[in-house]
């Protein structure tokens, strides 16, 4: 008999692997299903351990548990770095239109707004001078920052209070810091920036009705929070 039928029957080398091959486990798959349950148990509990202890020393050691934090910011930080290799940078964006005043100017227009508005959140505000004061001083290190029309980041907004003021503010504190005075600048606001020559009493004539009679029905937007 010719032996070339068997040959014919017999799998190539490079023939292309089956269902069988295609979905066999790798010798690691196999390892971590085949695992004692005693040694998983004995490894969560050792985990929990873990996690208890550094909780614990965490809340009586303020050095490790700023050690801690820092190292969370920093793993953040690489994360981030990572993440934004090759996307493109974001657009800046432009910064909050604020008017020719000095820090004493600053602070009068916003107590005067404040003394206006009939919020709970304006009556806070109004016992506090010292909160009032903190703005205006932001007004001008924001305004400083801003002269090239870009809005300031946080850190330089903080660097700046810091080195003019002798604020220091934390990087949430500089958030709000920020965000309050981009609300006041607002339509509506004490630092929002004064129209056009003209265009107040174009726009009051624009919204006069049938009778002559400006529309005061509309109010502008208040800052969203002090």
């Amino acid at each position: 008999m010719d032996d070339t039928d068997g040959d014919r029957d017999s799998p190539s080398p490079s023939a292309p692997a089956g269902p069988e091959q295609e979905h066999r486990l790798t010798a690691e798959e196999l390892a971590f299903l085949l695992r004692d349950p005693m040694l998983q148990a004995r490894e969560a509990e050792r985990a929990a351990r873990s996690n208890r202890s550094r909780t614990e020393r965490r809340a009586a050691d303020p050095a490790y548990a700023e050690r801690l934090r820092a190292g969370d910011r920093e793993r953040q930080r690489r994360r981030r770095l990572r993440d934004s290799i090759g996307r493109p940078e974001p657009p800046e964006q432009p910064a909050a239109g604020l008017p020719d005043l000095t820090q004493a100017q600053a602070a009068e227009r916003l107590t005067a707004h404040l003394h206006r508005s009939a919020s709970a959140q304006a009556a806070q505000l109004r016992a506090r001078p010292d909160r009032i004061l903190l703005y205006a001083e932001t007004f001008v290190a924001y305004r400083i920052l801003a002269a090239d029309g870009v809005r300031p980041t946080r850190g330089a907004l903080a660097a700046l209070l810091k080195s003019r003021f002798g604020r220091s503010v934390t990087p949430s504190q500089v958030q709000k810091l920020r965000d309050h005075v981009e609300g006041f600048a607002a339509a509506g606001g004490p630092w929002a920036e004064p129209p056009p020559s003209g265009a107040a009493s174009r726009s009051v004539a624009a919204r006069k009705g049938n009778g002559g009679k400006a529309d005061t029905g509309g109010h502008a937007p208040r800052p969203s929070r002090y």
